[in-house]
């Protein structure tokens, strides 16, 4: 996987988002709140790492001793403890959460600029 072209395409990603209110379930957001979203995380992407997950998305991986790990990698961290990273197994992007200097995935998977909204 070369990680300059998937930093490239989370760019494009942000760059072409197009928020459908129509597909939100509550109240949809406000222009302006996207607008500063899209600017948040553009500020937060990072030059693209290789990092090991643990896996707590579903509720048989959070009651598991032993955690699974996949290798994932980071594209971009809002430094408040909450990580976008692309699943390479699964060909999608998902959040994780530093918790005692380990990252673990949160349940909320999807397309980049989705996933980093819902932090």
């Amino acid at each position: 996987m070369d990680l300059e072209t998937l930093r490239r395409a989370v760019e494009n990603e942000i760059q072409n988002y197009r928020y459908h209110a129509a597909n939100a379930l509550g109240t949809p957001w406000a222009k302006d709140r996207v607008d500063a979203e899209l600017v948040t995380m553009r500020s937060a992407l990072v030059a693209p790492y290789w990092a090991d997950i643990e896996l707590r998305d579903t509720c048989e991986q959070i009651a598991a001793k032993a955690a699974l790990s996949q290798k994932c990698v980071v594209v971009a961290d809002d430094f408040e403890g909450t990580v976008l990273c692309f699943d390479p197994v699964e060909n999608e992007f998902m959040l994780a959460q530093r918790h005692n200097d380990e990252l673990l995935t949160i349940g909320v998977r999807g397309d980049a600029v989705g996933c980093f909204m819902a932090r």
